[in-house]
């Protein structure tokens, strides 16, 4: 998706002499972004932490004090990875920009990668993730039996 809307800012530049350095730079950063939350790298470390954390989540209105710790902590690292790699992929990479371009230009941005980036700057969308893996966990978990092996000693 991203790489045909880069041709298609650089076609457009091209014929109409008009720089369009911006809607390039928030493509390829999208590009990006799509690709980083793809890679089973990022995968593992989100299945991790949401396996590692979800015991400690409920359903109770109230918030645990603890939720923000690991709230916390997910966000380090999560936005850390993802900064790195960007920096890695995009070396001119900046944050702020980033920000600043989806801000400007949201209904531009995959809505399931909009959800993934929004969960980091909510909390009520990180806990109903933390939530919902458990839940499918515990449902992937009910398939199989539990199997109780017991020693017999003969004799």
């Amino acid at each position: 998706w991203y790489q045909r809307r880069v041709r298609e800012a650089v076609v457009s530049t091209q014929s109409t002499g008009k720089s369009c350095d911006k809607d390039v730079e928030f493509d390829t950063l999208i590009g990006h972004l799509q690709d980083i939350v793809l890679e089973d790298g990022f995968q593992d470390l989100q299945d991790d932490f949401l396996s590692e954390h979800c015991e400690e989540f409920d359903e109770e209105e109230e918030n645990k004090l603890a939720y923000t710790e690991i709230y916390n902590d997910y966000i380090t690292q999560i936005e850390g990875y993802i900064c790195k790699r960007l920096k890695e992929l995009h070396p001119s990479f900046q944050m702020d920009l980033l920000l600043s371009l989806i801000q400007s230009r949201r209904d531009e941005v995959d809505p399931e990668l909009f959800d993934t980036l929004a969960s980091f700057a909510d909390f009520v969308l990180f806990k109903e993730t933390m939530l919902n893996y458990k839940s499918q966990r515990d449902d992937e978990m009910g398939e199989f039996p539990t199997l109780v092996v017991t020693s017999l000693a003969c004799g």
